[in-house]
């Protein structure tokens, strides 16, 4: 009888109220492929096994990932968009290469696209039985409402910074701040500053642009992981009832 109970089973053996919530990535996909094998064995899980806190964890994990990605972008994008158009230097080169350029893009949105590629790869043949789905879903549909969020604040940020990097304003800027930058740079430096902000105004609408086709490729990788792997996980429990694996 202690043996029975000391035994750890895939399924949340500490009860409802002594599990860890998931706070990582890594530890929610390990608790859903621990469900998966269950439902590929054959059998089938309650939908109500997964709580309303764990679906709140679940969902954490999914904000948490965009919220990250949305600060990367907001710096990343316009940075790289300003390497690809000779207006900022990478690696002390003021003239890039074409690989230099790529490689200040893709500094911007890798994170996101990276996060969605690892939730689809290995999520997607997971996707199986209600339980499952359930937990994949709250991920990817967070995933989906933070996102859009996104989208919309980083489009107004970048808008707000195109309106606001004209000469009048950088120059009025400047000269607020002279005070305090007159220490660190001649004026000869303060003018080169100036146009380089100035030039920064023409990557912003680009940068939104950017976000958003970056935003909606993110959210196709791992719907097409889903897709492909439910097919997979369950044609793989359809087998292992047939041969009635255990």
């Amino acid at each position: 009888m202690e043996q029975s109970a000391a035994r750890r089973g895939p399924i949340f053996a500490e009860g409802a109220s002594g599990r860890s919530r998931p706070r990582s990535l890594i530890a929610a996909i390990s608790e859903i492929q621990e469900l998966a094998v269950v439902e590929k064995l054959g059998t089938p899980l309650p939908e109500h096994l997964i709580l309303l806190d764990r679906s709140f964890a679940y969902t954490e994990v999914g904000v948490h990932s965009v919220v990250v990605d949305g600060l990367i972008n907001m710096l990343g994008v316009p940075m790289g968009l300003g390497v690809m158009g000779s207006l900022m230097p990478i690696f002390g080169d003021p003239d890039p290469s074409l690989f230099d350029q790529a490689f200040a893009q893709l500094i911007g949105i890798t994170y996101g696209v990276g996060y969605a590629v690892m939730i689809g790869h290995n999520l997607g043949s997971c996707y199986i039985g209600k339980v499952c789905k359930r937990a994949i879903q709250d991920i990817y549909q967070s995933m989906i409402v933070a996102n859009i969020i996104k989208v919309i604040l980083l489009s107004v940020f970048f808008n707000f910074m195109y309106q606001i990097l004209t000469p009048e304003h950088v120059q009025e800027g400047f000269q607020m701040l002279w005070p305090l930058l007159r220490g660190v740079m001649s004026d000869q430096m303060a003018v080169e500053v100036q146009d380089w902000v100035i030039s920064m105004r023409e990557v912003m609408i680009p940068s939104a642009t950017v976000v958003i086709l970056v935003t909606i490729a993110t959210l196709c990788v791992p719907y097409v992981y889903f897709v492909i792997g439910g097919r997979e996980a369950a044609e793989e429990k359809r087998r292992n009832r047939l041969y009635d694996v255990c």
